[in-house]
Order: C-alpha cells, then structure tokens, then sequence
C-alpha cells in the first residue's frame, strides 16, 4: 500500500481524521486531504510526527509499514512499561533507572567474556553473555522511550500553553 493510501486507509478505518493528522503533523485539514488524493507528499518530518503521536498502535503500523513498503527495512513495536521504578510517575528517574540496568548488564556481559578470554566460552556462557547483552539492548532502548516521553510532554505543554 503506497503512503497516500494508507492515510486515506486510517481516515476511513476511522483510526484517526483529517484534521486530528492535520494537528499532530501541524498541517491544515486542506493538506492531508492533498496528502490523501496523492496530489502532494507529506515531507519526513511530518510523517515521522504522525506516527510517532496518533493515538491508535494499528494506525501508526498502517503508516509505517507504508513508509517502509518496498524497502529491505522493517519494524516492530514492543509495549514497555516507562515507570520503570514503579512510582506512578515517568520522569528522569525512569531514564536513569533503565540506563543503570543498561549499564549493568553490559558490565556483566563484559565480565563473562573478560573471564573467558583466555579460553573458549562454553556454550552457556556464551547463551549468558547473549542474553546481558540482550539486556543492555532492551534497557538501552527504554532509556530512549523514557526520554523521548518526556520531551514529547514537554512539547505538549508548550502547544496547549500556545493555544
């Protein structure tokens, strides 16, 4: 499905309409309507800001697997939870949180394959090691999450306190 299709596809799927895509990308109504009848383009930025806020998962999948339709590149989406200290609040804490884990587990990869430098890694401590690395990946990746959340409320703030 090409792009222009996909945006007409969430309109009619009632995903999200005209003017909520004209809002989240900070476009006119008259422009999505353009973007949907294939008479203009969105540019990345706008695309990027769709699905990145719309507030439907099936809607932000519809476009991204258009974005990325005939590429070698493909997607997933993993929900994580973001208070990550379990506080009730996704803040800095969060972040730091998710980054220490991060930091935590490449240590400890780091050490497993430190101790078997001198020999070969038996296949469990190799399994190990994947897996701490695997660790870091995830926690890094959520460290991420978090600090994109929190920009992205920040920016939030800043439209409602425009409007």
């Amino acid at each position: 499905m090409q792009l222009h299709q996909a945006l007409q596809h969430v309109i009619d799927q009632k995903l999200t309409s005209a003017r909520e895509m004209g809002e989240l990308a900070g476009v006119s109504t008259s422009t999505v309507y353009r973007w949907t009848t294939n008479q203009s383009q969105p540019d990345f930025e706008s695309i990027r800001l769709l699905i990145r806020l719309l507030p439907s998962p099936r809607a932000q999948k519809e476009l991204l697997n258009a974005l990325l339709g005939g590429s070698a590149w493909s997607a997933s989406r993993t929900e994580v939870e973001l208070d990550v200290n379990r506080d009730g609040v996704i803040d800095r804490d969060d972040a730091l949180a998710a980054a220490l884990a991060s930091v935590q587990a490449v240590t400890q990869s780091l050490s497993q394959i430190h101790a078997a430098a001198r020999r070969p890694m038996t296949a469990q401590e190799t399994l190990q090691t994947v897996a701490h690395l695997d660790r870091a990946v995830r926690h890094g990746t959520l460290t991420q999450r978090v600090l994109i959340h929190l920009n992205e409320q920040r920016t939030e703030r800043r439209l409602k306190i425009a409007q």
